[in-house]
């Protein structure tokens, strides 16, 4: 019970989310995974809105895995593109977390204006047993540097994003994986809350 606490006053506390940074990079799937993910989106700062994202998931390795998606929406973010990589740092073993760092870049459409980012997401997750169902609270540091190509100019970003993973057992599909997923804006980002349903491929 402390430890579900501890991860839903993690994502409480983190406001509402930056659209989706970390998705299912840290869920344990097993190497040469695919999985297509759909997640919906709440903007509720900068632009608000609400949309959709599609993302593929590949696997690569045990320590490396890549995704790739699109997102749109209404209000002020019309469209995106988005590419990751995860590396892993350190296993989830015993009591020692699983460490990686995320590179990102994204094109998207905000306000009229092409804005192309850059940047790495420092992670920290850590497998957990709630009610006999394993899941995995992750927390995150997205950095980013944004470059508006209409004005030439460019802004670094800093947000806390915190989330979970785990299998939901949904009309006999056991194969599901959910994932809610919260950005706190430190600085020059925005906050949205985002809910995944993702589907391993083979």
């Amino acid at each position: 019970m402390k430890k579900l606490s501890l991860a839903l006053g993690t994502l409480i506390l983190s406001g509402a989310a930056m659209a989706t940074t970390v998705g299912v990079s840290t869920h344990p799937f097993s190497a040469r995974k695919q999985v297509i993910t759909t997640e919906f989106t709440s903007y509720n700062s900068n632009g608000a809105g609400a949309g959709l994202n599609a993302r593929y998931f590949n696997k690569l390795n045990e320590r490396t895995n890549f995704d790739a998606g699109f997102g749109i929406s209404d209000g002020d973010r019309a469209s995106r593109i988005f590419l990751g990589a995860d590396y892993q740092i350190f296993p989830d073993y015993g009591r020692q977390p699983r460490t990686s760092v995320k590179a990102l870049l994204e094109t998207a459409d905000f306000d009229g204006s092409r804005i192309n980012s850059f940047g790495a997401a420092p992670t920290v997750s850590k497998g957990f047993s709630f009610w006999g169902r394993e899941a995995f609270p992750f927390v995150s540091l997205p950095i980013k540097v944004g470059l508006n190509t209409d004005e030439n100019t460019y802004e670094t970003s800093t947000a806390l994003a915190a989330g979970i993973t785990g299998r939901l057992n949904i009309a006999g599909m056991r194969n599901l994986v959910g994932n809610i997923e919260t950005n706190f804006s430190l600085r020059n980002s925005y906050t949205s809350i985002v809910m995944g349903v993702s589907l391993p491929l083979q």
